[in-house]
C-alpha cells in the first residue's frame, strides 16, 4: 500500500530508534510475499519464539502488517467513524507504547515506511506467555515465550522462522498453480482465497482471462479469513484511491477511507459502461454479517478489466472476457 505508507514515512521517521538492552537479539520475521506479489504470507515466522528474561526481539517486516500486544484487552476497531466519514484508526497504524513490555499494555508497532520496511524492537521484562497479533490481518498470530533459561539460540530461531515462511509460500503457490473458477451453466464463482492455517492469501482473482458466454452471471466469493477485497469495475477511469490521507496542522495524517472505494453501487448488470463496484467483501463468518460475495451479469460481448482496490498497487487485477 505505497500511496499510505509514503505519506506515514515522515511520522515513523521521527519514532525513537530502539536500542537492545541485552546481549540477546532475537528476530521474527512480518509476513512476506512471492517475486510477483500474487501471494502474501500472512504470518509471523517464527510463530512462537522463546527468548530470556531481559532479551530483545526485533520483528523485522516484508510486508503491511503491524505487531500488536493486546495484553488481554480487546483489539481496537479497524475504522472510526466521524460524521458521514470513515477514518482508519490511528491505534492500528501509528507505534504506540514503549520499548519495553511486561505484559501488560497496549503495544504496536504501527506500519512499515515508504520501503515496506519496519524494524520494531521490544525488550521483554518478565516471564511469560505473551500472545501478539496482527490487527489488519484478522487471524494472523504470535507468540513469546519468556523464560529464565532458554534452551535455543537466535540463530537457529531465524532459521526455522524462514522455513516456516518457505512453507507458507510454497503452498500458497500450489494453491494458485490449482486455482479454477466454478462453473455451472452460464455460472461461474471466482473465489477469493487464503488459508488460516498454512498462512497465506492469494491476491490474484483467477490466472487467466475468464472467458464466459454472453449472458452469464459471475460471482465473487470471499473464502480467505485474513483479507478484505472489492471487485471494481471502472470503465476504463482512474482507479479511486482506497485511502486518502488529510494533513494535519500537528501530529500525523487522518486517513479517509474513501467512501467510493467503500460504497456498493447498486449495479447487478455491465455493459462495459459506468462505475460498478462491491464495495468491501469481508471474510466469511465475519462478525455483523458483512458482505461476502458480488455477482454481475454481462450484458455485452467485450473485454473487461477490474480491480481490488484494497491491493490494486501489488496487482490484483482480473480480465473477463465476454463472448
Amino acid at each position: 500500500m505505497a500511496w499510505l505508507t509514503y505519506l506515514l514515512s515522515g511520522v515513523l521517521a521521527v519514532a525513537p530508534p530502539t536500542r537492545a538492552t541485552s546481549p540477546t537479539k532475537w528476530t521474527v520475521i512480518v509476513g512476506g510475499a512471492t517475486a510477483d506479489t500474487s501471494i502474501y504470507a500472512n504470518g509471523f515466522f517464527p510463530e512462537t519464539i522463546e527468548v530470556g528474561v531481559g532479551d530483545t526481539v526485533t520483528w523485522t517486516f516484508e510486508g503491511f502488517h503491524n505487531v500488536t500486544f493486546l495484553s488481554g484487552g480487546a483489539a481496537p476497531p479497524f475504522a472510526l467513524q466521524e460524521g458521514d466519514r470513515t477514518y482508519w484508526n490511528p491505534q492500528t497504524l501509528f507505534p504506540v507504547g514503549g520499548q519495553s513490555y511486561d505484559g501488560t499494555g497496549y503495544h504496536t508497532s504501527g506500519v512499515p515506511g515508504p520501503d515496506g520496511r519496519l524494524s520494531y524492537t521490544l525488550v521483554f521484562m518478565k516471564p511469560g506467555r505473551y500472545a501478539y497479533v496482527c490487527t489488519i490481518h484478522a487471524g494472523m498470530r504470535g507468540m513469546v515465550v519468556v523464560t529464565d533459561k532458554v534452551s535455543g539460540t537466535p540463530a537457529a530461531a531465524l532459521k526455522r522462522g524462514r522455513a516456516e515462511q518457505g512453507v507458507t509460500l510454497a503452498a500458497g503457490r500450489a494453491r494458485l498453480a490449482g486455482l479454477e473458477v466454478e462453473r455451472s451453466g452460464t455460472t461461474f464463482v471466482v473465489p477469493l482465497v487464503g488459508n488460516s492455517q498454512q498462512r497465506y492469501s492469494l491476491l490474484r482473482f483467477t490466472r487467466e482471462p475468464l472467458v464466459v458466454p454472453l449472458g452469464s452471471t459471475v460471482t465473487w466469493a470471499m473464502r480467505d479469513t485474513f483479507e478484505v477485497h472489492t471487485v471494481t469495475f471502472t470503465s476504463g477511469e482512474k482507479l479511486p484511491q482506497f485511502a486518502v490521507p488529510e494533513p494535519q496542522s500537528s501530529g500525523p495524517p487522518k486517513v479517509l477511507l474513501n467512501p467510493r472505494a467503500l460504497t456498493p453501487t447498486s449495479a447487478t448488470q455491465y455493459d462495459g459502461t459506468g462505475y460498478v463496484n462491491s464495495g468491501l467483501l469481508f471474510p466469511p463468518d465475519t462478525p455483523g454479517k458483512l458482505q461476502s460475495s458480488f455477482s454481475l451479469t454481462f450484458t455485452k460481448p467485450g473485454r473487461f478489466e477490474y480491480w481490488c482496490l484494497v491491493h490494486a498497487e501489488v496487482g490484483q487485477r482480473g480480465i473477463i472476457v465476454v463472448q
